[in-house]
């Protein structure tokens, strides 16, 4: 059996205002998780290396620049009035 006391989480709840995280592996080369936390949200990871941003045009510039696209259902709607 792993020993327990060793794992690690990182938690935040119910922040102030609405916050976007994103999640790196050890590296810090590759994102492994993002989104947001509402207010009335909890979020526990086993992830250590988080970044929190209070303003969602800096976590999506972020994730862009790691080839991410943050708005993905954006994306589709756009698409679908275009198709139109």
């Amino acid at each position: 059996m792993p020993e327990l006391t060793n794992l690690q989480n990182t938690k935040i709840c119910y922040p102030a205002n609405e916050t976007w995280f994103i999640a790196w592996d050890d590296s810090r080369d590759n994102v492994t998780a993002y989104g947001p936390i509402l207010p009335v949200q909890c979020m526990e990871t086993h992830w250590i290396q988080l970044d929190y941003y209070d303003n969602e045009i800096e976590w999506a510039e972020v994730l862009l620049s790691n080839g991410i696209d943050p708005f993905p259902e954006m994306d589709e709607a756009i698409r679908a009035i275009i198709e139109e």
